[in-house]
């Protein structure tokens, strides 16, 4: 037996002791200690801010998943992958690799390659944070909050699928911190701190820091490196000031520099020369290029394994690949190089009886280099260099450039029965894309050898307002609306195909703008029990494709518009003796002339470019259970199911020069997700700490990465999956400030796909990138 079946049976047999212990060691009850069922756990109050304003979990009228420190540290949630198993029906989907990240959610998602902003937008302090192209810094978090459905009326982007509000955690009054170690496989090392310094009665410092490194999981065999390995280092620190009573700002900077390696996937599937699907005939690119029967073998590579050839040719390779896994065979691997830097200011003012008034500021710079062997093959069939023009050689790489500022006032208050919230905001963005490309790297002559390279502006400008009045103690109702102005720009700079030699500005704009709203009835049917109805409507603004020829605007895609319907149930109380909270949601949202990607061929290269699907229809349910049923017991599980499809489908690129398109399934959306935990506490006492044991299982059923399977991109379906994970924590070592732990993620070491890459229309070939195998770790924690 190796070591690693050791170590997972060892965790797996704690679990049957604790579990064992536990139920077999109730302590009893002291002399005089109330025995009744009320002595266990009341119910936790979670405190949120889906309506910018702190509320109790269970009487917030929207689907919101909450999540503190304590909650992330136990959960190991360590990156914004990790927050998947956390949120059935929430998917973290990698891009071209394991850099590119995008957040789906009610079948809501941001296509590679689109110019579209992300349907599910994130926030930090309440400032929008889409930079973007590289990891984010996740640590030091205080909360984390997951909003569903379509956003914009109280925050300052508009979203058609949800929101993700991070907060970082602000300085205690006490002097103190925590540094905390880990350490796994793979040569993990993670180094986290905090230190809070009360400088004196009105300023108080907190200082934190992280430092990642791990070897990646996929393995590049020509190299013998590893890919997707994470080199990370990130500073953050926080002021407070509180000069008088009735004033407060906040003052948030962090800078993080990212390194490693692109976690790059493998190829999934390819189109055979002369294949047709449905009558569709299948771009083919790969094949033609490295295949059998291609025409320019002889002059491809040094030998039978050199760049541009394997035995076999594709089917070979992809033979070999599917034996192989987490393996590729890249002609050279690829450095990941990034840094982003930001802060935020929110300053509260009190400006009369139950009345603040608040303002949020924020500036981000943000730069990602990102190299590609789009393949995941040894065939040079779509890199990401170009020698000619801009040309930077392998391994080059995708360059992101990205300023935004936002600035949003608002003025809270309550009167009365009534709470209100009315305000401005405004940010403007600035994104430099250079995408260079290059087809049958390996010939004399490539077929193409081309770049991409524009600066896309976005303007928005928006007023809002939103007003909630108890008709009774029990009735509560809720309106608000949100109108944004916004104006979105494209300018082709010099040495992109569109514009060579930069002597003629290509400068496209457009005013655009929509409302946004909220409504919902909330009805408390006790202190325990809530009952709500919601109606929601947003928009996504439309923009220009940077990499689709600017003439007579035929690159121009247009607002997506979505509203929908929910009807929601809390419960917040006791079931029997059992502490519980229950939160289940039913919804049905519509989306017209929907953003989606497109990949094709359109004559000048291989384009990625959004259109306006017709109509969309999503529907599903969400259940999220938590009871405790005992004080050393806690269960809990977590569900959502699905059902998404397009309802008007047809999309004609004949104004592009290409065919008319059906969207005909629907990817990024499994119809199942769920999850399901249990936490032990051993009944130990306080002197020797507390120790507990906690297994979570995550599971979805398949998914598609493709809107095209019927058409142009057919075999794009990944399996299900579910994984394991374990943790045994022990807090406060006999009475210390130490805490340690062990955790086992994968445990049962399940092989799945994390997400796909699409490329079948433009280059012939798709990718699919490995999920996180079987990995152990452990960590130390000291708190002063």
């Amino acid at each position: 037996m190796n070591l690693k079946r050791q170590l997972a049976c060892g965790i797996a047999g704690l679990a049957l002791i604790a579990g064992t212990s536990a139920y077999g060691q109730d302590a009893p009850a002291a002399e005089g200690e109330d025995q009744s069922s009320e002595s266990a756990a009341a119910p936790a109050d979670i405190v949120v801010t889906a309506q910018r304003r702190e509320q109790s979990l269970s009487k917030v009228p929207v689907s919101v998943s909450a999540f503190n420190a304590e909650t992330l540290q136990s959960r190991n949630i360590s990156s914004e992958q990790d927050l998947a198993s956390l949120v059935p029906g929430l998917i973290v989907k990698s891009g071209q690799n394991s850099n590119q990240l995008n957040f789906t959610m009610r079948g809501q998602t941001l296509d590679p390659f689109s110019g579209s902003s992300p349907a599910v937008l994130t926030y930090i302090n309440e400032a929008p944070a889409t930079e973007g192209n590289t990891s984010t810094a996740f640590f030091d978090f205080n909360s984390v909050q997951v909003l569903k459905g379509p956003q914009g009326t109280l925050f300052g982007r508009n979203a058609t699928g949800g929101a993700i509000l991070y907060e970082t955690t602000k300085p205690g009054n006490d002097f103190g911190g925590f540094l905390t170690v880990k350490g796994g496989e793979r040569n993990y090392l993670q180094v986290q701190g905090a230190l809070d310094i009360p400088v004196s009665d009105i300023i108080r410092v907190r200082v934190a820091g992280d430092y990642n490194k791990q070897d990646g999981y996929i393995r590049n065999a020509k190299t013998g490196n590893t890919l997707g390995d994470t080199d990370a280092l990130s500073g953050r620190i926080t002021v407070v000031l509180e000069p008088a009573d009735g004033f407060k700002m906040t003052t948030v900077a962090q800078y993080s520099d990212f390194g490693g390696t692109e976690g790059a996937g493998g190829l999934y599937s390819y189109h055979s020369v002369g294949e047709t699907n449905n009558g569709y005939v299948l771009n083919t690119t790969l094949d033609s290029l490295y295949g059998l029967n291609s025409p320019f073998a002889p002059l491809l590579g040094d030998g039978p394994m050199g760049d541009g050839t394997w035995p076999g040719a594709v089917p070979g390779y992809l033979a070999w690949q599917q034996a192989h896994p987490y393996e590729v065979w890249l002609s050279y691997d690829l450095p990941h190089k990034a840094h982003t830097g930001f802060i935020t200011n929110t300053v509260e003012a009190e400006v009369g009886n139950d009345m603040v008034l608040k303002n949020i500021f924020s500036f981000a710079d943000a730069f990602a280099r990102t190299p590609g062997i789009l393949s995941g093959s040894p065939f040079g069939s779509l890199n990401l260099y170009n020698n000619s023009g801009l040309g930077n050689g392998p391994p080059g790489g995708e360059v992101f450039r990205t300023k935004r500022l936002s600035n949003e006032l608002q003025l809270q208050g309550k009167s009365g029965r009534l709470d209100y919230i009315i305000g401005a905001f405004y940010s403007d963005t600035k994104k430099n894309e250079y995408i260079p490309v290059i087809v049958g790297a390996e010939l004399a002559t490539p077929l193409a050898d081309i770049a991409y390279n524009y600066t896309v502006g976005d303007e928005s400008k928006a007023v809002f307002a939103q007003l909630s009045y108890e008709l009774t103690d029990k009735l509560t109702l809720t309106a608000g609306g949100r109108y944004t102005w916004e104006t979105v720009s494209l300018r082709q700079d010099p040495g992109s195909i569109f514009n060579l030699t930069g002597a003629t500005p290509l400068n496209q704009e457009a005013d655009l703008k929509d409302p946004s709203w909220t409504f919902n009835v909330q009805y408390q049917l006790n202190s325990s029990n809530m009952i709500y109805f919601a109606q929601r409507g947003s928009f996504r603004a439309g923009g220009f494709n940077g990499a689709v020829a600017p003439f007579n605007n035929v690159n121009f895609f247009g607002n997506e518009n979505t509203y929908d319907f929910e009807l929601g149930y809390k419960y917040n109380g006791y079931l029997g003796s059992m502490p519980t909270r229950i939160s289940v949601a039913g919804y049905r949202q519509y989306v017209t002339d929907a953003q989606h990607s497109i990949f094709a061929d359109l004559g000048a290269g291989p384009s990625a470019f959004t259109v306006n699907v017709p109509e969309k229809r999503i529907q599903g349910v969400e259940l999220d259970v938590n009871v405790r049923p005992s004080d050393w017991l806690e269960l809990g599980i977590a569900g959502a199911y699905t059902d998404a499809k397009f309802t008007k489908n047809i999309v004609d690129l004949g104004p592009l020069g290409g065919p008319v398109i059906p969207f005909d399934t629907y990817a990024d959306a499994p119809k199942w997700a769920g999850s399901a935990f249990a936490e032990v506490t051993m009944p130990l006492s306080d002197d020797i700490g507390k120790v507990k044991l906690r297994g979570d299982v995550f599971g979805q059923t398949l998914t598609h990465f493709s809107n095209n399977e019927g058409s142009i991109t057919p075999r794009t379906q990944l399996p299900g999956y579910v994984t394991v994970d374990l943790r045994l924590s022990w807090n406060d070592v006999m009475g210390s400030r130490f805490s340690v732990a062990a955790y086992a993620k994968n445990l049962l070491d399940e092989f799945y796909y994390n997400s796909g890459y699409v490329e079948g229309g433009s280059g012939g070939f798709n990718t699919a990138i490995w999920g996180e195998p079987q990995t152990f770790g452990a960590e130390i924690s000291y708190r002063f």
